[in-house]
């Protein structure tokens, strides 16, 4: 093969494999989006509700329970420390 064939060869393959490439992501970028119904004009008019919540969430109550769970967690590290110490000293560390 002469050379210019050569560059000819690896060019061809370069932009067949550009060309798969760009069309694999593609289909992988538009297939989705497409199939869910994204592409559909009646979904991109505005929409002239207002946004709410949909649940009420009572902070100081969640506060609560994250506080419990960290009092639970410290009564559980208090109970253990002394055999995760011996674990630790039998695993050499």
């Amino acid at each position: 093969m002469s050379s210019s064939t050569t560059k000819a060869t690896v060019r061809m393959i370069a932009a067949s494999f550009a060309a798969g490439v760009s069309a694999m992501m593609l289909v992988g970028l538009v297939a989705p989006v497409a199939m869910q119904g994204g592409l559909e004009m009646r979904d991109a008019a505005a929409s002239t509700r207002e946004a709410r919540p949909s649940i009420g969430l009572d902070v100081a109550a969640v506060e609560a329970q994250l506080a419990d769970a960290d009092r639970a967690m410290v009564a559980m590290r208090a109970t253990t420390a002394d055999e995760m110490q011996r674990l630790q000293a039998l695993s050499g560390r």
